[in-house]
C-alpha cells in the first residue's frame, strides 16, 4: 500500500509526489499521458517557447530604431515548432528523472477512485493508498453553440502544435490564453481578431493596466473588440472559412475567418474519476468541493489545482499539493495566500492581490502608488518605455495588491508578491537598495509613492 497516491501527473501531481517522497512517504502518480500535464505538454511551456520566438520577430521589426538595419528575414515554422518541442522534451525527461531519483512510482493509465483507499487503473488493476489526491487538472471549454471540430473551431491544445498559420484567425475570449495565442499567430503572419464579451481584456485584472495593454496590442495590429457578442457560426466549405455574426451595442456585422480559436475558459477533469457512492461533491460546473485543508467529503481523499476551481494556474496547483503533503506529514494547516499571475504578452501583465476596482467595490479605503516605465532609467535605455507599476495599499501603507504592466513584469513580481503575502508596509522597502540601472527600480519607486520616499516622480 502507498502512503499517498496522486491522480494526475501535472504540476500538482508530480511535485506533490516528490515532496511526499522527500518527507519519507511511499508515493505514486497515476497518469494516462506524459509527465507535466497541460502546463508542460500543451500550455505554459510550449506557449512561452513560441512567445520567445515571436518576440525575436518583434525585435527584428524594431531594429532600425536602435540603429540596426535588417534588410529581410524569413520564418521557418517547422524549425520554430521543433525548438518548442525540444524544450518540452527536455523538461519532460527532467521530470522523469526527478520521479525516478526520488523513488516515486509512476503508473501509466487512467485512474478511478472506487473506495476511500483504492484507485482502479484502466478498469483492471487496483492500487491501494492511505491518502489519495485528485489532481486531474482541466481542459479547454466549449460554448453551447460552438464545439471543437479540430479544423475550423480549435482549442489552444491544437494551436500550440503550430499545425499551420491561418490567413485570418478569430480568437474568442481575451483572457491570458487567447491573447498569448493571438499574439503568437499575429507575429507568425496571421491577421488576428480578438473578441471578448466583457468590457475589458484580461477579465478580473486591473482595468487601468488592461486598457493600456489593449492599446499596445492594437498598435501591434491585433484587432480587439470588447463588450462584443459572437453568434451564428456558419462554415463555408467552398471558401474554406467559418463565419460569425458580431454585436457590440447597437452595431451588428458579419465576418469570415480561416479558423476560430475558442478560448473561453476551462472545465475540470472531474468526470468519471471517482465512484458516486463515495460522497465526493462537485459544484454545478464540475469543480470538486473541498474544505480549507483541501479535503473532499472523504477525509483521506484530497483535491487540488484546476479541478477545484480558480485561479487555474500551475503554480497554485503545485503549492496546494505540497501543502497537502505538509498537512499529512506535519498536521500543518494549509494556508491560502493570494496567488500571483501573469499574462506573457508584449508587454507583460502581472498581478497579485486586490485590484483598484476590487478594493473600491469592497469599500476599502486605499492609497495608490504608480510609477511609469517611461520614467525608469533601464526601461528607457532598452526602449521598453510602455508600462506602469501600480501598488494598492491601505491608508497605513499596508500592501493589498500589486500590478505591473511592462517588460519582464513576471520576473519583477516576487518582491511585491512577498510584500503582499506578508501584509508588509511600503515603508519597509525604503532602505532596500536596488541595483542601478535595473527594471526593479521601477517597483521601488512605486512603493515609494505609497511610503513617501520616491525620487523620480
Amino acid at each position: 500500500m502507498f502512503d499517498i497516491i496522486f491522480l494526475g501527473g501535472g504540476p500538482a501531481g508530480y511535485e506533490g509526489a516528490v515532496a511526499a517522497a522527500k518527507n519519507g512517504l511511499k508515493a505514486a502518480v497515476i497518469e494516462m499521458d506524459k509527465p507535466g500535464g497541460t502546463c508542460l505538454q500543451w500550455g505554459c511551456i510550449p506557449t512561452k517557447a513560441l512567445l520567445h520566438a515571436v518576440k525575436l520577430v518583434k525585435e527584428l521589426q524594431s531594429c532600425a530604431k536602435m540603429g540596426i538595419k535588417v534588410d529581410n528575414y524569413s520564418l521557418d515554422i517547422e524549425a520554430i515548432r521543433k525548438q518548442k518541442e525540444r524544450a518540452v522534451f527536455k523538461l519532460t525527461k527532467g521530470i522523469e528523472s526527478l520521479i525516478k531519483q526520488n523513488g516515486v512510482e509512476w503508473i501509466s493509465g487512467r485512474g478511478k477512485i472506487t473506495a476511500p483507499d483504492t484507485v482502479l487503473v484502466d478498469g483492471r488493476t487496483e492500487i491501494k493508498g492511505k491518502h489519495i489526491v485528485i489532481a486531474t487538472g482541466s481542459k479547454p471549454a466549449e460554448l453551447p453553440f460552438l464545439k471543437f471540430d479540430g479544423r475550423f473551431v480549435v482549442s489552444s491544445d491544437t494551436m500550440v502544435t503550430l499545425p499551420a498559420v491561418p490567413k485570418k484567425l478569430l480568437v474568442i475570449g481575451a483572457g491570458a490564453i487567447g491573447l498569448e495565442m493571438g499574439l503568437i499567430y499575429r507575429y507568425l503572419g496571421a491577421d488576428v481578431t480578438v473578441v471578448e464579451i466583457l468590457d475589458h481584456i484580461i477579465p478580473g485584472s486591473d482595468t487601468e493596466l488592461s486598457d493600456i495593454l489593449q492599446k499596445e496590442l492594437e498598435k501591434q495590429k491585433i484587432k480587439i473588440f470588447t463588450g462584443t457578442k459572437v453568434a451564428d457560426p456558419a462554415i463555408d466549405a467552398g471558401q474554406n472559412t467559418i463565419g460569425f455574426t458580431f454585436q457590440k451595442g447597437d452595431k451588428t456585422w458579419t465576418d469570415h475567418f480561416s479558423q476560430a480559436l475558442l478560448s473561453v475558459g476551462r472545465t475540470p477533469n472531474s468526470g468519471d474519476i471517482f465512484a458516486g457512492s463515495l460522497g465526493i461533491e462537485t459544484d454545478r460546473r464540475g469543480f470538486i468541493k473541498v474544505n480549507n485543508n483541501l479535503q473532499t467529503g472523504v477525509p483521506h481523499i484530497f483535491a487540488c489545482g484546476d479541478v477545484i476551481g480558480a485561479p487555474l494556474l500551475a503554480h497554485k496547483a503545485s503549492h496546494q499539493a505540497i501543502g497537502i503533503v505538509e498537512y499529512i506529514v506535519h498536521q500543518k494547516a494549509i494556508t491560502h495566500p493570494p496567488v500571483p499571475g501573469a499574462v506573457f504578452t508584449f508587454p507583460e501583465l502581472a498581478s497579485i492581490g486586490l485590484t483598484e476596482q476590487e478594493a473600491r467595490q469592497q469599500g476599502i479605503e486605499i492609497k495608490i502608488g504608480r510609477f511609469p516605465f517611461a520614467a525608469g532609467s533601464r526601461s528607457t535605455a532598452i526602449d521598453e518605455k510602455v508600462g506602469l507599476v501600480k501598488i494598492i495599499a491601505a491608508p497605513d501603507h499596508t500592501l493589498l495588491g500589486a500590478h505591473i504592466l511592462g517588460a519582464e513584469a513576471g520576473e519583477l513580481m516576487p518582491l511585491l508578491v512577498y510584500g503582499v503575502m506578508n501584509r508588509m508596509k511600503a515603508d519597509a522597502f525604503k532602505e532596500l537598495i536596488m541595483i542601478h540601472p535595473t527594471l526593479c527600480e521601477n517597483t521601488w519607486e512605486a512603493l515609494g509613492e505609497v511610503g513617501g520616499f520616491s525620487i523620480h516622480i
